[in-house]
């Protein structure tokens, strides 16, 4: 049979069938590892970071637990003032950090995996001040190392300790002093702890050897207590052997074979670059229903507004203009106003945070991070002229303020589109003056022209004489919006929203490690 297949195939391809298929098969198996889609992920050399006791490298899974040692040893510290939480400007840890370390793990794309952050006070001093200190000096460290990541720590990541008043780091480094109180200090420390009676513990260190103790704790130790420390985290990377691609042989004698492939170029990981909401516009959709009953008509208000989203935090800012403008002249009929408002909004659910979903395992975006509920403070001020026939009018300005709640929610798949459910309630206050058609004192006297109502000496008249103020609900809204800019988070700059994904990845032969293109490296993200 296989004879017989032979001889037909040379009846109908001629003697160079051999060579043809042989020519075409070579040229399939050079071009199969190039359209495979193979995801790469990306590698780094973590022997660079050595340097840095702080960074570890994990699995996931991976225990995060530290002795008080090892993280008295390795973490990184930064040093604050008696009663103060504010980062010293000319700190060494936190310069090398801001030029150095975090531009290379921006640049490595490195994958965070937990952050340990504890915060700490030493015991002088009122305990709910240390608290205080505790907390401040924790975020203080957090947010300047959130600020110059490129993707920010996500909830998920951040584990945090705050010691109030940090007894179990002093035990520490008075062992390792080999101070002779060191024993006493903690079978106190044991004993007081156990029971969660710190206030009396600190009593009784006051009391011990006349004081003496405590003024030697205060000099010696406890400026090492005002700290906040960090170690960091990150994901191993794998290690990619290149695949041996193997290529058919044939039974053609003296045509070479190669053994294996191992190409230049190998296909990128794709994806979007992560973005965050910057910018929305929006409407009240119910002031376009609005029905003036003086008017004797549907009067829609136009409005607009635009609210803007930081990088971090709960807080937005936002701006808005409500402007009808309807006149009928023949009725006497007038409904225009300007209302020009600024607002804050509180939102319960910071940006960025876990409950949020703003990026998914696949590191798409996934949702508007500023949604649910939230709470709003305003100012207000508006011009108007309002009249409902030729004896019934008023002209004024005005001015207030007060707060709102609401909540928000997404109404797209991409959560682009949203929904806003508000109420605002306050104080209005308004001058005014009202006004007629034709004169008011010569009734015989038709000019055309409108007048305002004034039956006095003309020069004892003065303009928005009247006053009236309002306490109660100003606005009820059900607004929508869409993100009209968004912020990138993997490289500098603000975009209208579009789709972007990363060059290919090249293959450094050096030591095998997946880095971007040099054109397409991210940039360090400007201090704000």
């Amino acid at each position: 049979m296989t004879n017989t297949r032979q001889n037909l195939l040379h009846s109908l391809f001629g003697k160079r069938v051999g060579e043809l298929v042989l020519l075409l098969s070579f040229l399939l198996a050079l071009t199969w590892p190039l359209n495979a889609k193979a995801e790469i992920p990306v590698l780094c050399d973590s022997s660079y970071y050595s340097k840095y006791p702080y960074i570890r490298f994990v699995e996931i899974g991976d225990s995060i637990a530290v002795t008080d040692e090892e993280f008295l040893d390795e973490a990184a510290k930064v040093i604050f003032k008696v009663n103060k939480y504010d980062l010293p400007t000319n700190d060494t840890l936190l310069l090398r950090w801001r030029d150095e370390l975090i531009p290379r793990l921006n640049s490595d794309q490195m994958q965070l995996y937990r952050v340990l952050l504890r915060g700490a006070a030493s015991p002088e001093g009122p305990y709910n001040n240390n608290r205080r200190l505790g907390v401040n000096r924790a975020k203080a460290l957090y947010d300047f190392f959130n600020k110059y990541m490129e993707t920010p720590v996500s909830e998920e990541q951040l584990v945090q300790q705050i010691e109030i008043e940090d007894y179990r780091l002093l035990c520490v480094l008075m062992k390792r002093a080999a101070d002779p109180d060191y024993r006493l200090v903690q079978a106190l420390y044991d004993d007081y702890h156990r029971k969660q009676a710190y206030g009396k513990l600190k009593e009784r260190l006051k009391s011990v050897h006349g004081g003496r103790l405590w003024k030697r704790l205060l000099r010696d130790y406890f400026p090492q207590l005002r700290a906040a420390r960090m170690l960091l985290y990150f994901r191993k990377a794998p290690v990619i052997e290149p695949a041996a691609v193997e290529v058919p042989t044939f039974t053609k004698p003296g045509m070479p074979v190669p053994v294996s492939l191992s190409p230049e170029v190998l296909p990128a990981q794709s994806w979007r670059i992560p973005r965050r909401e910057m910018l929305s516009v929006k409407t009240n959709l119910l002031f376009y229903g609005v029905y003036m009953p003086g008017y004797d008509r549907w009067c829609p208000i136009p409005n607009v507004a635009v609210e803007y989203y930081p990088k971090n935090g709960h807080f937005t800012f936002g701006a808005s203009l409500d402007c009808p403008w309807w006149i009928d002249y023949g009725r006497s009929k007038f409904f225009e106003i300007r209302n020009y408002q600024l607002e804050t909004r509180f939102y319960l659910k910071a940006k960025g945070s876990k409950a949020n979903g703003v990026y998914g395992p696949d590191r798409n975006y996934k949702a508007p991070a500023f949604r649910g509920l939230y709470l709003q403070a305003y100012a207000h001020g508006a011009l108007y002229e309002i009249g409902f026939n030729k004896n019934k009018g008023w002209r004024g300005q005005g001015y207030g303020a007060g707060v709102g709640a609401g909540f928000v929610m997404p109404v797209s798949r991409n959560g682009h589109w949203r929904l806003d459910l508000g109420m605002q309630v306050g104080w209005f206050s308004t001058q005014y003056d009202p006004f007629q058609y034709e004169n008011l004192i010569n009734l015989d006297y038709h000019d055309g022209l409108y007048y305002y109502r004034w039956t006095g000496r003309a020069r004892d008249f003065k303009k928005l004489q009247y006053r009236f103020s309002w306490v109660g609900p100003t606005r009820v809204g059900v607004t929508l919006s869409y993100d009209l800019l968004y912020r990138r988070v993997q490289k500098k700059g603000v975009s209208f929203r579009a789709s972007e994904a990363y060059e290919p990845v090249r293959v450094n032969e050096a030591n095998g490690a997946n880095k971007p293109n040099e054109a397409n490296e991210p940039e360090r993200r400007d201090a704000q």
